[in-house]
């Protein structure tokens, strides 16, 4: 039995009809396809496919553990839980009530496998309806889940090692408010950029040669003091102050943008912070030395 996907319902208060038929059509893709060489089939290093909008709960990923960083926290089927409100249930007996004015609330345990970890990570929201087509019986709805909360939040990248700590805080921040807010994720992204340009000894004020008083410097131009004797970084960081700053305006701001973002701020951390330039040398020429043998 075939079903085939025409539209996405949410249920907002204001307009419980509302039908973003696109939104339907991207859960659709990320419900079919779970790898990450879904995007034109090149392979890339954050996994698109998890950090979606929306999942069916028979199919809901895993996602990196948040503690141990080696296991993968799992969809636990029996601490799922899904609770409509008394508003919404009296809609039920109103004329041309359909599936999609429901309401639901939901909350499910994702658990770590590891046997010295075991993490759990909470995951609360709302349900959502996808409109169907089914061959044999025509029209229907099925319900996905939306979270709103993960706690504690999965890494969308890995942080290196050595992360300062002020850094890998508002990194934290921003993969936890991923969920509720691209606008505040991308805020605490770009606050994370200020704090790694502290750590690499950027300065925050400088003399203005017109008045002779220490002035702030912006964020712009700190990448620009970084960049004149360190390039190769500084295009990374403009972009994340683009996109950070896009998080002020959050309805111009795509989970694809953002999620780009991520992915560039991983290269840049694992070459400043984790240093793989120089370990991937250093493998070079241990290669090369012993001309393979050992």
């Amino acid at each position: 039995m075939r079903q085939d996907i025409i539209g996405y319902r949410n249920t907002p208060q204001t307009d419980v009809s509302r039908v973003a038929t696109a939104a339907g059509l991207a859960i659709l893709e990320t419900i079919r396809c779970r790898q990450a060489t879904c995007a034109g089939g090149q392979a890339m290093a954050i996994d698109r496919t998890i950090w979606t909008e929306a999942f069916a709960a028979e199919q809901f990923p895993t996602f990196p553990c948040p503690r141990c960083n080696r296991g993968r926290v799992a969809f636990d089927k029996t601490s799922l839980v899904t609770e409509e409100p008394k508003y919404s249930d009296l809609l039920h007996q109103e004329d041309g009530w359909e599936p999609n004015y429901t309401v639901e609330r939901f909350s499910v345990r994702l658990r770590c496998p590891e046997q010295t970890c075991g993490e759990i990570v909470i995951v609360s929201g709302n349900t959502a309806w996808i409109e169907t087509v089914d061959e044999e019986y025509g029209w229907g709805f099925t319900s996905v889940l939306r979270p709103t909360m993960m706690f504690p939040s999965p890494p969308i990248i890995p942080l290196p090692k050595d992360t300062p700590s002020e850094v890998e805080e508002k990194m934290r921040s921003a993969f936890g408010l991923f969920w509720f807010d691209l606008g505040s994720s991308a805020n605490s992204l770009r606050m994370s950029v200020e704090f790694l340009l502290d750590h690499l000894k950027v300065p925050r004020t400088s003399m203005s040669k017109k008045t002779g008083k220490l002035v702030e410097l912006t964020l712009n131009n700190r990448i620009q003091y970084y960049e004149k004797s360190n390039p190769g970084h500084g295009e990374t960081f403009s972009a994340l102050r683009m996109i950070g700053n896009l998080g002020s305006h959050e309805a111009s701001l795509t989970r694809e943008a953002l999620l780009d973002a991520f992915e560039i701020y991983e290269d840049a951390l694992s070459e400043i912070i984790g240093g793989r330039s120089a370990y991937l040398d250093a493998i070079k020429k241990k290669i090369i030395a012993s001309k393979g043998k050992y």
